[in-house]
C-alpha cells in the first residue's frame, strides 16, 4: 500500500478503526455451521500465500495458452513453473539440455519380458 492516508497513525485512530469493524453473525443452525466448516481447507493442509504478479500481456497470453494445453488453471501452471525453476536452481540438481535428454532416451532399449 503506497497510499497511507487511510491507515491509522495513532493508537486513538486504530481504536476508532477497530470500533467501526463489523463481523458476520455466527451460524444460526447446526446445518449452517457444518456448511461453513465444510468450506474450510482440511486440518493440516498446506497454507497458500497469495502473491500479486505483474506481467506483460503477451506473457499472460502465453501462460493462458500453456495452462489450457496442460489442462490446469493459470495459477497451477505458474506455481508448477516456479517449482521447476527452483528445482533447476538447487545445488544438488544438474539440468541437461532437451537435446541431451532426447539423445539419452534414444539409447535406451525396451525391456524384453519373458512370455
Amino acid at each position: 500500500m503506497s497510499d497511507k492516508q487511510h491507515l491509522p497513525c495513532t493508537p486513538e485512530e486504530a481504536a476508532a478503526l477497530m470500533h467501526k469493524l463489523s463481523f458476520d453473525p455466527a451460524p444460526a443452525t447446526a446445518e449452517q455451521e457444518a456448511e461453513l466448516l465444510a468450506s474450510l481447507p482440511p486440518t493440516g493442509s498446506e497454507v497458500m500465500v497469495v502473491r500479486s504478479l505483474r506481467m506483460p500481456t503477451d506473457l499472460d497470453d502465453a501462460v493462458t495458452a500453456a495452462a489450457k494445453d496442460a489442462g490446469v488453471t493459470k495459477t497451477a501452471w505458474i506455481r508448477q513453473a516456479i517449482e521447476i525453476a527452483l528445482t533447476m536452481q538447487s545445488d544438488d540438481d544438474q539440468p541437461i539440455s532437451r537435446a541431451d535428454a532426447l539423445r539419452a532416451l534414444t539409447l535406451l532399449r525396451p525391456v524384453r519380458r519373458a512370455a
